[in-house]
């Protein structure tokens, strides 16, 4: 539903501290990826964490080629690692906390029927908090890499292209 990402565009926007995102899909929109990236580039410490293989190579195709342009704002990414991650949670600061079946992906925001639970309470935001950085102790930092081999940009690219279906 497009509201949900009118609430999450909302909310990323209004972040002065922090924004932990774990989605399963990870292919935002224009939108949304530039308020990622202002927001760390205005020193909000954004992590995002997403499975290391999800069950869709083209996501995970389409996915990757958002990351160098994360990592150069200083978006900190991480892949979850002993088993596909399937939480769809967000944190912003210590009172903004949303739970529900949305992904970070234009399927969930404009195609399918998607619910969020946004929560305005610090008692909810402290416990996904934890939880967020429960799941960090499974995951592995991702770092900026080298130039790709064509392939894999080729690959990259294509999904990429794709993203408003995904």
């Amino acid at each position: 539903d497009f509201a949900i990402h009118k609430a999450i565009f909302a909310a990323l926007g209004q972040a002065s501290r922090r924004i932990w995102i774990t989605t399963p899909y990870f292919v935002p929109d224009d939108a949304i990826l530039t308020a990622l990236i202002t927001a760390s580039l205005r020193k909000v410490d954004v992590r995002v964490i997403v499975p290391r293989k999800s069950d869709s190579k083209l996501v995970d195709l389409a996915a990757r080629s958002y990351f160098p342009e994360l990592l150069a704002a200083g978006v900190r990414l991480f892949e979850y690692g002993p088993r596909f991650v399937h939480a769809k949670t967000l944190v912003i600061d210590d009172d903004i906390a949303m739970v529900g079946t949305a992904n970070l992906d234009n399927r969930s925001f404009r195609l399918n029927f998607e619910l969020m639970a946004i929560a305005y309470d610090r008692v909810l935001t402290e416990a996904l908090a934890r939880a967020f950085e429960a799941d960090l102790g499974h995951c592995q930092p991702i770092a900026k890499k080298g130039r790709l081999k064509f392939s894999r940009r080729l690959g990259e690219a294509g999904a990429r292209l794709l993203s408003p279906l995904l």
